[in-house]
């Protein structure tokens, strides 16, 4: 068996041999290797590109995913400020049904009031000498003063009921006055997180239908934005902090509805979500109805939002106003990268009360009192 299992090899690779000889004389062992070498470099060159579009597919991904998770977020946030919409309108309604009741009283009261006043007065026109002439006997002159002292307590009384349904029937008209304030504030903020669902679906239809070109560039910018993202230290922070305890600012309520809720990833505006940029520029879109986008990827911190600003034909100026945006310079408590955020009140002393982010670590806050000259140059924008 060994012979003709040797005799077959050796056919076979004579048979090879001549293929190759006949068909392509001029082929080496070498050039064979540098052809080997090329596929193999075109072959890692082919992976790399795969690892990278995989990266980017990946990137997309997660920012189409941390969309959909701010969109949720928004439309629940419509859902319970509709709830709280419908609870503070029923406690109007019911206010308003308590002041008629009031109103009511208020009439009968003073309706019997003014029947005692009338008593009263018929009483008290006639002279003692007069009721004594009157009068058979004396105990009917006694009786009827015992009845005059009887009506002028109940007019007493009365008058004692009519202030107080009087302060009653103020304090629920004030009650309503506030809570008609807050359904108001309840009913912008309602339109501000519906504006904010819009620009958020029509963020993420523009990431979904982005070509692969498209996509390479929109990565690049992302990366090139993340590379101006401020990371103040835990030290400004504090010192923040220590400014507002125990300063003449003050820390207001409530919330905005700024709708991201992912931290430093694109928005639609061409900043990164929860830094002052991306607040201020959603305040202006979406709020005041100004349209601003950053025109200047890689160069859109806050410092530089002026000429941002005069890119896209809007005021620059000294003057404050109520829906303007400040923006600070560079300094010891705003960063390296400045600060921005919304006028929300111009006050009488000079000072000035804004709502911004990332003030606080990438949160929201309103800030009242604040004296812009404290942090350095600024400009505001509207």
């Amino acid at each position: 068996m060994k012979p003709r299992r040797t005799n077959q090899v050796l056919f076979l690779a004579r048979a090879l041999t001549g293929i190759l000889i006949v068909a392509s004389p001029m082929i080496s062992l070498a050039s064979l290797e540098s052809d080997l070498q090329a596929k193999q470099q075109q072959l890692n060159s082919a992976q790399n590109a795969s690892q990278n579009k995989a990266a980017e597919a990946k990137n997309l991904t997660t920012q189409v995913n941390n969309l959909d998770a701010d969109i949720k977020s928004t439309e629940s946030k419509i859902q319970q400020t509709g709830t709280k919409i419908q609870d503070v309108q029923s406690s109007i309604d019911k206010l308003s049904t308590d002041i008629d009741v009031k109103k009511q009283d208020l009439a009968e009261l003073k309706k019997k009031l003014n029947g005692l006043i009338i008593e009263l007065y018929r009483f008290s026109s006639r002279s003692q000498l007069e009721s004594l002439l009157l009068s058979d006997k004396l105990s009917e002159t006694a009786n009827e003063q015992d009845y005059v002292a009887a009506v002028q307590m109940q007019v007493t009384h009365i008058f004692g009921q009519v202030d107080s349904v009087k302060n009653d029937l103020e304090k629920q008209k004030s009650d309503q006055e506030a809570q008609k304030a807050e359904l108001d504030q309840l009913k912008k903020q309602q339109e501000d997180y519906q504006s904010s669902t819009q620009y958020q679906m029509s963020q993420k239809n523009k990431l979904l239908g982005m070509t692969v070109e498209q996509k390479v560039a929109y990565d690049a910018q992302a990366t090139k934005l993340r590379s101006e993202v401020a990371q103040i230290s835990a030290q400004i922070y504090a010192e923040r902090q220590a400014r507002l305890s125990g300063g003449r600012e003050s820390l207001g309520g409530g919330g905005s509805g700024y709708p991201y809720s992912s931290i430093d990833e694109p928005d639609a505006w061409g900043f990164l979500t929860r830094e002052c940029t991306s607040y201020a520029a959603w305040y202006l879109n979406v709020v005041r109805g100004t349209r601003f986008i950053n025109t200047r990827p890689g160069s859109g911190s806050a410092y530089n939002w002026a000429n941002l600003a005069r890119d896209q034909g809007l005021t620059v100026s000294g003057s404050p106003r109520v829906g303007a945006v400040i923006s600070w310079g560079a300094g010891p408590l705003t960063s390296g990268w400045g600060h921005v955020a919304a006028v929300e009140a111009v006050n009488g002393d000079g000072t000035i009360d804004i709502s911004e982010y990332n003030w606080i670590r990438y949160s929201y806050s309103y800030r009242r009192n604040v004296s812009p000259g404290d942090y350095g140059s600024y400009s505001y924008i509207y």
